[in-house]
């Protein structure tokens, strides 16, 4: 034992002073001057703080720090460590105009300055990269800060410094990119073909969640509805898995303006487009949604959102799965420097939040758009030039933290697999996560093509189900229009409402694995028998189907109210039995002369006096509900069966569930 804790106690302290061996730059301490013309803190000093943004790479970029004028003469940033350190070396990440730096000065805990090295006075310009300066021996004082002293007149035209490092180490202190764990850097990159592809521009992907239509924006092809220099949404679908030949999508969502689409539903309904449209056929920037009906897509109607400005020549929209969550890419008075990604919130009235920016963890000081948010509700996919990465724009992934949307893990890059000296963007997964689609000009049959590439575990979304399913008459067995409601049984979010319309298609939806919900739909004149989807012990993406039937409101009918639930043993209802008992109690309202019988069936195991009794005292619980509704006790009529009436044999614990039920009759209407 006194072993063990030896070997913890050395592999702590061997941690802590690997940790204590390299230091980014923590704080400004002072600036001779710095470049104000850019938005929020572009150039700004503080973009020395921290590990470097554009290295290894190396290239100009907003996430450095950069002096107020060019070829000024002498310029200095002082920068401090948040813990004093006897040091080996220095490193200055230089990404743009390297060569300028003259002079460096140590300080102390007590400010005292040391001069520490001093360049040669001749030009030496070089290409980017880390400065390292090394020094004899460990200090024999610890340093708390630098000054660095630059003569830009040495190298023409802008100096731009990334990061400052100090280390005790003989290891020389290297810039890195943050690569998402476990993706293997070549992965077969899939050019979609010439049914998708063409010589044209093809960008803005965007896949349904059940993986089987892509739409995306297609620019300067002789199909659109301005034949040269125009924007269009098209889209393709996959059959047997080849993809067919790609369709414009028409009007109204198509005008001879500049088209594209943002975001496709679970169920292929709700569409986000990009601008709003006017009735002159004119567009000014914000977004609209269109819906799909049985007469096609509606025309696009303004998405209102509070306080909306987007200074950037581009934006971005996503929604979250169950339409409550809105990510966007926009540029205003609040974000660090070009696009930031913000968050909004829709509001009873229908309206959305004014948006919120998602904070420093997400946003730098240059451009984050394309957000697409997967169907876990917490993977963000983005695009970004503001950190260390492979070329123009690198994807990045990110994992939310928490519900204020504002706390996310480090952004990730996605590799070289994804990523190249080019430009990437535009991410979509469907809910499976078995692919990535994005748009890249490397090896296109035109400018921008649209690939995918079968996505690794390590970056893949939570799993997530596909429910899909019709509502069906009980009587005739014809579908018929109804409104879907899912339920988290746990209570822990507001039920999701999907207006089915046989017409369109099936009704679908995304749900969270390990979960249990309630489904059900309401149509007037019916009632449904609610049934359980359970997801507790579902760990991997899969679809399920389920049919919803509803039965007319008739004299005589029997429905088994699935939904219905009691502590084990015991008479208690569950707080998920509520909104099933809700509905039958409003039926019951509009309905003010109807009288019901609910009876009360249970397992054999156990005694039988004792499951009797339970059944009595469980239908008896279900109308002292009801009557807390405001319905006459007279009105509901209670019989308790015990175990005389199963419906399944009680050989397993999963066809006893099916005997352990509440039944509902309609007496008279």
């Amino acid at each position: 034992m006194r072993i063990l804790i030896l070997c913890f106690f050395l592999t702590i302290t061997a941690l802590r002073a690997s940790a204590q061996n390299e230091q980014w730059a923590s704080k400004i301490i002072g600036v001779s001057s710095e470049y104000t013309s850019g938005n929020g803190q572009q150039y700004r000093a503080v973009q020395v703080l921290g590990k470097p943004n554009k290295l290894p790479q190396g290239e100009t970029g907003a996430t450095a720090w950069r002096p107020e004028q060019p070829d000024k003469g002498i310029e200095w940033i002082k920068v401090g460590f948040e813990t004093p350190l006897s040091i080996r070396q220095i490193a200055i990440a230089e990404n743009f105009g390297a060569g300028c730096i003259t002079t460096i000065f140590a300080y102390d805990s007590q400010n005292k300055e040391y001069n520490i090295y001093t360049s040669k006075p001749e030009t030496t310009q070089r290409g980017a990269g880390i400065l390292r300066v090394w020094l004899p021996k460990l200090t024999e004082y610890k340093v708390a800060s630098l000054k660095i002293v630059l003569d830009t007149k040495r190298v023409k035209d802008w100096n731009e410094i990334d990061a400052v490092a100090i280390s005790a180490s003989e290891t020389p202190i290297e810039a890195s990119i943050n690569l998402a764990k476990n993706v293997p850097k070549e992965l077969k990159k899939e050019n979609l073909g010439a049914n998708v592809n063409s010589k044209a521009n093809e960008v803005a992907p965007v896949i349904s969640p059940d993986g089987k239509t892509i739409y995306f924006t297609r620019y300067d092809h002789p199909e659109n509805l301005k034949n040269s220099e125009d924007y269009d949404v098209w889209f393709a679908e996959e059959k047997e898995g080849v993809w067919q030949k790609a369709r414009n999508m028409g009007t109204p969502v198509n005008n001879i303006r500049e088209n594209s689409i943002c975001y496709i539903s679970p169920d292929d309904r709700t569409a986000l487009l990009m601008n709003i449209y006017r009735p002159d056929g004119t567009l000014s920037k914000g977004v609209s949604v269109s819906r799909k009906n049985r007469n096609g897509w509606t025309f696009p109607q303004e998405v209102r959102l509070q306080s909306y400005v987007n200074e950037h020549s581009f934006s971005g929209f996503y929604i979250s799965p169950n339409g409550k969550v809105m990510v966007l890419s926009l540029q205003d008075a609040n974000t660090r420097g070009g696009a930031d990604l913000y968050v909004s919130f829709l509001q009873t009235n229908g309206t959305w939040s004014a948006p919120a920016n998602m904070g420093a963890g997400i946003n730098t000081a240059d451009d984050e758009f394309t957000p697409f948010l997967a169907t876990d509700n917490k993977s963000l996919y983005f695009t970004s030039n503001g950190r260390s990465g492979y070329g123009e724009m690198d994807i990045y992934v990110s994992r939310r933290l928490d519900d204020s949307w504002t706390q996310w893990s480090e952004p990730e890059n996605l590799g070289p697999a994804f990523n190249t000296s080019d430009y990437e963007a535009h991410f979509t997964i469907p809910a499976s996560g078995a692919y990535a689609y994005f748009c890249s000009s490397e090896n296109s049959l035109g400018e921008f093509d649209i690939f995918r590439i079968k996505l690794p575990e390590s970056v893949r979304p939570i799993p997530t189900v596909m429910l899909q399913g019709s509502v069906i008459d009980q009587k005739t067995k014809q579908t018929v229009a109804a409104e879907v409601i899912v339920e988290d049984l746990d209570q822990k979010q507001p039920p999701q409402r999907i207006d089915y319309d046989p017409a369109v298609g099936d009704f679908k939806i995304v749900l969270d694995t390990q979960k249990q919900y309630g489904l059900t739909a309401q149509r007037k004149g019916y009632q449904a028998a609610g049934t359980i989807v359970d997801l507790t012990k579902e760990k991997q993406y899969r679809e399920i189907r389920r049919e919803i039937v509803l039965t007319p409101i008739e004299i005589g009918q029997k429905i088994t109210l699935n939904t219905i639930r009691f502590a084990q043993s015991k008479f208690d209802l569950l707080p998920s039995s509520l909104p099933e008992l809700d509905r039958i109690a409003q039926m019951m309202t509009e309905n003010n002369s109807m009288e019901i019988l609910l009876e009360g069936h249970t397992d054999n195991v156990g005694n039988f006096e004792a499951n009797v009794q339970l059944s009595k005292d469980r239908v008896e619980e279900v109308k002292r509900y009801l009557t807390t509704k405001n319905i006459n006790a007279a009105r509901i009529q209670t019989k308790g069966y015990g175990p005389t009436r199963p419906v399944a044999p009680n050989t397993s614990e999963e066809s006893r569930k099916q005997n352990r039920r509440v039944e509902f009759s309609i007496l008279k209407i």
